[in-house]
Formats: C-alpha cells, structure tokens, sequence
C-alpha cells in the first residue's frame, strides 16, 4: 500500500512535467502571434513611408522643373518687356511710316510677350503709383521724402515681379515714399518718365509736320536726318530680327525641355503604377498574415479553455491524491492487524501477485510508452522553434524586401526575386505548422487509446478482486479492498485523463 503511494506521487510528478511543456508551447504561439503582429505593423508603416517619400520626391522634381523653366521664361519677358518699352521712347521722332512700322512692332512683342505669361501661368505683379507698400511682394530699392503722401506709398515701378501658383517668384521693386520730409521733384520721375516721352514724341511729330510745311529750306537737312533714322532702324530691325531668333531658339529649347519633363514624368508615373501594385500585392499578403493570426488567436483561445479545465482537473486530483494518501497510512496500520487473519489466503495472494506483477509490467510498459510521448513532445518543441527561426528568417527577408522598397527604381527584379523567396518561406512554414497540429491530434488520440487501455486493466483486475472475495467469503473486508484500488489508480491513468 505504502508502494502505491510512492507510485501515486511519482505519477503527479509526471502529470506536472506535462503541465509545463503545455504551458510552454502556449507560451511559444504567444511569441509566434506577437512576431507575426509586429511584423505586419512595420511591414503596413514602411509601406506607408515609402508611398509618402514618392510622392513628396515626384512633387519635389516637379517643382524644381517648374522653378526652372520659370526662370528661363523671366529672362525672356524681361528682354521683351525692355524691347518694348524700347520701342515706346524711339516712337514720334517725324516719320508716321516709321511710327507705324514701330508701333506694330511694339504690339507684337507686347502681344508675344502676354502670351509667354499667360502659357507658362505666371501672374506678374506690376503695382501702381500710390498703392500701400507690401513687403512680402515688393522690395524697395529707393526711399524718397515726400511730405504730402503717407509713409511706405509705391512712387514708382522699377521692375514687375511675378507669382507661380500663388507662389511668390520675385519680388517686384518699386521707389517708396517716407512722409515728412522736403518734396523732391525728382522722386516722381520715374512716375512721370513715359508721360514725358509721349509728350515729346507728339510735339517731335507737330514740328516735323510744321518744318515740312514752311520751312522748304531745310528740307534736305530733314531729308538726312530721316536717312539717318532710316539708317538707324534698319540697325534696330536688323537687331530685332536677331532677338526675335534668340527667341525663337529659347522657345525651342523650352519646348525641348517641356517634352524632357513631359517624359521624366511618364516614367515616374510608370513608376508610381509598378510600386502602387507591389504596395497591393503587400496588402494582400498582410491580410493572409492577418487571417491567420486571427486564427491562430482562436485556436489559442481554446487552448486555453481546454487548459483553465485541465488546471482544475489537476488541482482536484491534487486533493484526491492526498485524502488517498492519508487514506492509505489508516489502511496500513489496519492491514498490519489483519496480516494474522489472512495467513490462509498466502497461496491465492501468490497468485494474485503475480497477477499484480503482470499489471505493474504494464504499467512500467505504460511509463515507457509515457516518456516516448514525452520525446516526441520534445520533438515538436524543437519543430516549434525551427519554424520560429525560418519565420525570423522570413522576418529578415521582409526587413531587407522593405530596404530594396526604397531603392525600387533601380533594384525592382531584385525585389521580386526576394518576394518570391519569401512567400516561399512562408508558405513552408504553414506547412510545418499544419503537419505539427496533425501530430498534436495523433498524440491526443494515443492518449486516449492508453487511457481505455487503463480502464480495461482496472477492470480485469476488478474481477480477480471479486474471485478472491467469493474464495474467502469475507464480504466486507473484500469490498474495503476494492474500493481502496478503485481509489488507487495507477500515475498513468491519471496524466491521461488530464489530456483528455
């Protein structure tokens, strides 16, 4: 009896092994879920980086592109805004075919010159005199008192600026006043500078008209004078055909130079259209990813249902184990007593020895049968952690598929290839993970087969208990007996009902 208890404490030793190596591999799909987790919240940020770095660089080189391209075409309407107000102080000097041919030259460069703006879409910024000064558009270059206009009042325009996208390109430098001060006529001759000029070219225009009507004796001198003007807008024609093929050629290179933009942005809207799609297939994976984490949750849910039960299992054999274990010391003081009384039955307890010998071969047989259970749960264990290192593995090809991301203009077969490799990786992994489940439910049903075979060797020995109650006739004491080895069932017996 006393052997039966050893037995009994040696078989909840066992059943406590087997409680920690299930609680170790929850503890392993803790860690497999928490990876897998952390792996798809860095893989969704990294993506979502890297769609934002593309963005910002394709609007980036657009805007140097564009700030590029502006200032080439503020060179231009500079030289034609020059041209024309060129044009503006030669005008009215005697000769109305002159004025003509120049003043349709003048609206031509100013028509040339509006169409430049309104193509390119800048918005020039011309203010006029006695507007408020505003220092995020204007820059004085010039301050002049003038005591009867308010401080910081525009005098005069000195140079356009000008506005992309409401963005500003140049500030536009303008003679501001400074009230208080001595009036100076001076500061208002930029102001009046091309009223001036229309006046003069209108009284040149009635003095020339009065010369050539009573003044018949200086008509040569006149007559030279227009050869000599003549001769000098020959000069000036001459000279706008050269600008007019400088303009050309700069409209060509601008136009060179649209296509080249035209064509860096059909690639890199290529190039957005290949990641976008490398970005879809990524999403697809991390909602397999997802899906089977959520799987892999409820499963471990239930694992732990099944665990929370085996817990109290465990804790009422516990208690059990010691009531028997106390109850077996009364019945060995008693059975000590009762030796005198059952000297009789020595043969047929030889037998029932043997008998009991047979059982305990069994269940050292069940024991060996236990510990081989037990190699084979080490077994998964160490599949376990292998398939946790090739998702490590897995972990470090994502890391490094993230990195090649960045760098996807140039390095885009590099990425397939390592995608590829790792769908590969995973989809082993999944593999291992599914054939390990099949071998927890072959396990599981091992352990129910051993523990009907338990109840069968319980039986049988149940009914050699009942021979020997008929054989001594001792109703009572046969009956204490059995109950007493229903009570004490074999270590083994009870570890397999804790599987169940």
């Amino acid at each position: 009896m006393q052997n039966d208890g050893e037995e009994n404490e040696a078989g909840g030793a066992d059943t406590n092994e087997i409680i920690v190596v299930s609680k170790k591999e929850m503890d392993e799909k803790d860690e497999l879920i928490a990876s897998l987790k952390v792996k798809a919240e860095k893989m969704k940020s990294d993506f979502a980086r890297y769609k934002k770095r593309t963005q910002n660089e394709g609007e980036a080189i657009q805007r140097k592109t564009s700030g590029e391209l502006v200032r080439q075409l503020l060179i231009v309407a500079d030289t034609l805004e020059r041209a024309v107000y060129s044009y503006e102080g030669d005008a009215g000097r005697g000769c109305e075919v002159v004025d003509r041919m120049v003043e349709g030259t003048r609206s031509s460069m100013e028509m040339t010159y509006n169409q430049l703006l309104d193509a390119s879409g800048i918005v020039p910024i011309a203010p006029s005199a006695g507007e408020r000064f505003d220092d995020e558009l204007y820059t004085a270059i010039e301050i002049t008192q003038d005591p009867l206009l308010p401080d910081k009042t525009i005098l005069s325009l000195v140079r356009k600026g000008y506005m992309l996208n409401n963005e500003l390109i140049r500030p536009a430098e303008v003679i501001i006043s400074r009230g208080g001060g001595e009036p100076v006529e001076e500061a208002r001759d930029g102001e009046n500078g091309q009223a001036k000029r229309t006046r003069e070219s209108k009284s040149g225009t009635i003095i020339s008209r009065f010369m050539r009507r009573f003044v018949k004796r200086s008509l040569e001198v006149e007559l030279k004078e227009i050869a000599e003007r003549e001769q000098k807008l020959g000069e000036r024609a001459r000279e706008l055909v050269r600008n007019e093929e400088i303009l050309r050629s700069s409209v060509k290179e601008l136009d060179l130079q649209e296509n080249e933009f035209k064509k860096g942005e059909e690639e890199w809207t290529k190039r957005k259209e290949d990641a976008e799609s490398g970005v879809l297939e990524l999403e697809q994976r991390k909602e397999v990813l997802e899906a089977g984490i959520r799987e892999s949750k409820r499963q471990l849910s239930a694992i732990t249902d099944t665990l929370n039960e085996q817990m109290v299992t465990k804790d009422k054999i516990v208690v059990e184990s010691i009531a028997l274990g106390r109850y077996n010391e009364e019945l060995s003081e008693e059975r000590e007593k009762l030796l005198n009384d059952i000297n009789e039955m020595e043969g047929k307890r030889e037998a029932l020895n043997y008998e009991l010998a047979d059982m305990d071969e069994r269940r050292a047989w069940n024991i060996e049968e236990q510990s081989k259970m037990e190699q084979k749960i080490v077994e998964i264990d160490e599949k376990l952690s292998l398939s946790e290192r090739e998702l490590q593995k897995a972990k470090e090809l994502v890391n490094t598929e993230s990195e090649v991301v960045r760098g996807l203009v140039q390095r885009k077969e590099s990425l397939t290839a390592e995608i590829e490799e790792t769908e590969r990786v995973l989809g082993v992994s999944h593999e291992t993970l599914d054939e390990l489940d099949c071998r927890k439910d072959k396990l599981v049903i091992e352990s129910i087969a051993l523990r009907r075979y338990n109840e069968a060797l319980l039986e049988e020995r149940g009914k050699l208990l009942n021979e020997i109650e008929i054989d001594e006739g001792d109703t009572s004491e046969v009956e204490e007996d059995i109950d007493e080895e229903k009570k004490k069932k074999s270590p083994f017996t009870i570890s397999t009902q804790f599987w169940c």
